[in-house]
């Protein structure tokens, strides 16, 4: 599922205002902010003096994205509402990362945060924050 141009793609099966029977392909770009974080578990033991011990339990995987458009050539003018309530909407996003020269990964997310802004000399900017929900999988 990899756009041109940009480096995540997100597949959502419906569009709120659209037709429900209708799939669509979001991409955008990703900040240099995509964070993998260690779920850990210390303890301690009799064997090991008192030594904590760690045991990762899993990963914690979040990244933001900016400049979302459609791309699926279905003739969709999403507006800035229309890709709120698609974020919105959706439980759990499927979606493609890549950056170039580099490993493909997928999985599926949720939208944590959205934000936007605007001042009088620039055009508006927004940004959405993401977390892995499961795996996050390496496609070659």
């Amino acid at each position: 599922m990899a756009v041109p141009g940009y480096n995540i793609a997100f597949k959502l099966d419906t569009l709120s205002a659209g037709d429900p029977d209708a799939s669509y392909t979001i991409a955008g770009r990703t900040q240099d902010d995509l964070t993998i974080a260690a779920k850990t578990k210390e303890f301690l033991t009799k064997d090991d003096s008192g030594a904590t011990q760690v045991s990762i339990l899993g990963h914690d995987v979040t990244f933001r994205a900016t400049g979302l458009v459609d791309v699926t050539g279905a003739g969709a003018d999403l507006t800035r509402d229309d890709l709120i309530d698609i974020m919105l909407a959706a439980d759990a996003i499927d979606f493609f990362y890549m950056v170039d020269g580099g490993a493909g990964y997928s999985g599926t997310c949720v939208m944590t945060n959205y934000a936007e802004s605007s001042n009088a000399s620039d055009d508006a900017t927004f940004t959405a924050d993401f977390r892995v929900t499961g795996d996050l999988v390496v496609v070659s």
